[in-house]
């Protein structure tokens, strides 16, 4: 009995190792036979991906442009204003002295004219 408990043993043993190896063949084989698809698809993860990072690339370069473009707009605008004022300034300057040496000139005038009153 001991035997055949053994013989029986054996051969379930080897039973289920070559089931097990013509599962794991079997399951091999299929997956081996499946390259070319997981190849394509891979190919295809790829490609989207490309073409996601290139809409997402135009997308970031029109966004620095627009910064850039708003920079150089401001800075110009800055410097315009900046140039605007030192001419306003200058041409007020340029007034002011002229009115001061006439108010200079007329008050010279004045004291002259109040000084010949007291002479007389």
């Amino acid at each position: 009995m001991k035997k055949k408990t053994i013989t029986l043993t054996i051969l379930t043993f080897l039973a289920g190792a070559t089931v097990t190896f013509a599962g794991t063949n079997y399951y091999a084989d299929l997956l081996a036979g499946q390259k070319e698809q997981i190849k394509q698809e891979v190919e295809e993860v790829y490609e989207v991906r490309q073409a996601e990072m290139g809409e997402q690339i135009q997308h970031d370069m029109v966004m620095v442009v627009e910064t850039e473009r708003q920079r150089i707009m401001e800075e110009a605008e800055s410097y315009l204003n900046q140039k605007l004022n030192e001419q306003q300034q200058g041409r007020m300057n340029e007034h002011t002295a002229e009115i001061q040496a006439e108010a200079d000139r007329i008050l010279e005038e004045l004291k002259i004219e109040i000084d010949q009153l007291f002479e007389e």
